[in-house]
């Protein structure tokens, strides 16, 4: 009988689905045997950022990051808005891998439920996600009052700002303690893509 034998291999970048290896007699090539079948080597990939818990503004730009192990060519991003049920949406089709990065804008899709997907385009199986999900949010700036406005008591004066993203409704609220609380309401609800509120001064 011959000798049971291993030997710890360090798995080359060799990525491939026809993989063989051969034992032969180091002495004597003429006696050896190879695998049966062919098998795979894969590369890997681990997506580093957005990793979970990041809040990113519609419109803002922003990097994906992963790692790869072998020479992965070309990776696929993808994105979930419902926490990794589905990635319905494509980020860019292919991009260079070795690359590590890849600079996205943030879409309008407000939501607290988003994950990112990185996939080798040449083998799907080969992927990483998001551990959680992170938010895109929308983003707000008032334009008036902004600072030194002298408004009457009784008289109406409107309220404005700008919106980015799909935020449908806004709630407006004054400070008499310059912003360290907002506890008094001026509307519950308003149409955000209204752009401005009639304020009659309390």
């Amino acid at each position: 009988d011959a000798a049971a034998g291993t030997y710890a291999w360090t798995v080359p970048d060799a990525i491939d689905t026809d993989i063989k290896v051969r034992v032969s007699d180091a002495s004597d090539s003429s006696v050896s045997d190879a695998s049966d079948a062919n098998f795979t080597v894969k590369g890997a990939l681990t997506l580093t950022a957005p990793n979970g818990g990041e809040s990113w503004i519609v419109g803002s730009s922003h990097n994906i990051t992963w790692t790869r192990t072998g020479s992965i060519a070309n990776v696929e991003l993808r994105y979930s808005v419902d926490g990794g049920t589905g990635y319905d949406y494509v980020i860019v089709a292919s991009t260079d891998a070795s690359l590590l990065t890849y600079a996205w804008t943030i879409p309008d899709e407000i939501g607290a439920t988003v994950k990112v997907k990185v996939t080798n385009v040449d083998d799907t199986s080969v992927y990483d996600t998001s551990n959680s999900n992170f938010k895109i949010v929308g983003s707000l700036v008032v334009t008036a009052p902004n600072g030194g406005e002298e408004w009457t008591v009784g008289t109406s004066e409107n309220v404005t700002w700008t919106v980015t993203g799909s935020i449908s409704n806004v709630k407006i609220d004054y400070s008499v303690n310059s912003g360290s609380t907002y506890p008094n309401a001026v509307v519950a609800s308003t149409a955000a893509a209204g752009l401005s509120y009639a304020w009659t001064i309390p």
